[in-house]
C-alpha cells in the first residue's frame, strides 16, 4: 500500500512540471510541446518509478 500511495503522489507531481515544460514551449505547437515533455517527464520520472518499485531487501 506504501508503494501505491507513493506511486500516486508521483503522478499527481508529473502533471504540474509537465504543464510548465508544455507552457514554456508551446510555442514550437502543441504536439511538439506535449511530445518534447513527455520525453522530460520520462526521463525524470523513470529514476523515480524505478526507486518506488525497486524490491525490498532480503534479510
Amino acid at each position: 500500500m506504501k508503494r501505491f500511495c507513493l506511486y500516486l503522489l508521483r503522478w499527481q507531481l508529473s502533471t504540474p512540471i509537465l504543464a510548465v515544460v508544455i507552457a514554456w514551449l508551446a510555442y514550437l505547437g502543441e504536439w511538439v510541446a506535449a511530445a518534447i515533455a513527455n520525453l522530460i517527464g520520462g526521463t525524470i520520472f523513470f529514476w523515480v518509478d524505478r526507486w518506488i518499485f525497486k524490491p525490498e531487501k532480503v534479510e
